[in-house]
């Protein structure tokens, strides 16, 4: 992917402080002149040389950005990267010598933010992990306002800070981390339409092509899951030229708030 994809717009590096770094790469020489190079940028670093590690790595050094090998001898990798994108508080690269496209495209749908190829220039390695934490250093909002931590779809019930859904006679409804990012824009941006490009960079972690079928196949897992099939497609509707959009009123999605 080139980097001009992964940071399109300017920010002021004076506003940016450089990110820490948790390395997960069970290659002790690999995983030193890594850390020195990284070290040598101006980031601060941890590193971790088996998944369990990285866990409570992740919990003691706060990294912004984890570079995860996928080669961890106890626990495989797309596990690791699971429990990373579920926390939502870092960037996730993944490091491997696995460069079939069908491997990166799995691992940016699982919360991937980046896929580097070994063996890769260390500065080229260096600017993509400038350029993840630039990215998600954009996405932080500057003014914090007021959201619903629990909204109604019908019988069917999504606590947003809890990331669960509940549907008919109180029954969970297992949704994969994808879906319920592009539910979760949906919700927030109700009534209004989310574009197919935003809800594939939001969920699928990935730049919008128009060949691409992900975002349409999320929508049609989110019907099938959410809904019967006679209101399946009047809550979350397709709007011609503009995407998809969530049919209740936001004002009625607001007031669906629970203690």
């Amino acid at each position: 992917m080139p980097l001009d994809e992964l940071d399109q717009s300017p920010v002021n590096p004076d506003l940016l402080p450089e990110p820490a770094v948790l390395l997960v790469e069970d290659d002790h020489d690999v995983a030193v002149t890594l850390r020195r190079f990284i070290e040598r940028s101006g980031m601060r670093t941890a590193c971790a040389h088996t998944g369990a590690e990285a866990v409570r790595l992740k919990e003691s050094f706060r990294p912004d950005i984890v570079l995860v090998d996928l080669g961890l001898p106890d626990m495989d990798g797309g596990t690791l990267i699971r429990w990373l994108a579920e926390k939502r508080d870092c960037g996730i690269i993944v490091v491997s010598g696995r460069g079939e496209e069908i491997e990166r495209v799995v691992y940016i749908e699982r919360g991937a933010d980046d896929y580097i190829i070994k063996p890769a220039p260390l500065r080229e390695m260096v600017a993509r992990i400038r350029a993840v934490h630039r990215r998600l250093w954009r996405a932080q909002p500057t003014v914090a306002e007021p959201e619903p931590t629990q909204v109604s779809l019908g019988a069917v019930r999504v606590d947003l800070r809890r990331r669960t859904v509940i549907g008919r006679g109180s029954q969970p409804i297992h949704l994969t981390a994808a879906e319920f990012e592009a539910l979760e824009a949906l919700i927030k941006s109700a009534p209004q339409p989310v574009s197919r490009e935003k809800l594939c960079r939001l969920a699928l972690r990935r730049p919008f092509h128009a060949e691409d079928r992900g975002v349409d196949q999320l929508v049609l897992n989110l019907r099938r899951k959410l809904f019967d099939d006679d209101s399946a497609h009047s809550v979350i509707v397709s709007v011609r030229g503009a995407g998809y959009a969530i049919t209740i009123d936001k004002d009625l999605l607001v007031a669906a708030v629970g203690g």
